[in-house]
């Protein structure tokens, strides 16, 4: 049996001690750094002509014009009555959350070919500027429903 002695002067140890500590914070520092955050989209949309081209590239057909423009200024605080609106944007990627207080345009359109369902299903967007901030498809009436931009996957019916 062999037993190996190394001895340490206090020094050394209290060196590689800090070593570790300093190591330690560094990996948990750049976890943070590393993280894959989403970062909004940035999606301009000049006239009519971009606003319904970026729906079509969604996978939605709409009517050429919109068949409402609102414009609204949003609340200050967003958390209350906008959470549920806030969260669906977050997960498009699009920047809603970032412009409470500031006046926007929605341009509602009728969407012609949402999956077994003939009418009453529009597509909404807000716009700031030019930059399209968020959006959202929904079926108006009995048995509605709000959902994200993306065309539903043929699974989803």
């Amino acid at each position: 049996m062999y037993v190996l002695h190394i001895k340490f002067s206090k020094k050394y140890a209290a060196c590689c001690g800090a070593l570790a500590v300093m190591i330690a914070a560094a990996v948990i520092l750049l976890s943070g750094c590393l993280k894959k955050d989403v970062a909004p989209q940035v999606i301009t949309a000049a006239d009519n002509a971009a606003r319904v081209a970026y729906l079509q590239q969604q996978g939605w057909s709409v009517t050429e014009e919109p068949i409402e423009t609102l414009d609204l200024v949003l609340p200050e605080d967003l958390s209350a009555d906008y959470a549920d609106y806030c969260k669906l944007q977050s997960e498009q990627e699009l920047p809603f959350s970032q412009y409470a207080g500031q006046q926007v345009t929605r341009y509602t359109y009728v969407v012609t070919n949402y999956p077994n369902i003939e009418r009453g299903v529009q597509a909404n967007l807000y716009v700031c500027g030019e930059q399209i901030i968020a959006g959202d498809i929904i079926a108006t009436g009995e048995g509605g429903f709000q959902q994200g931009l993306a065309f539903p996957d043929k699974a989803d019916e």
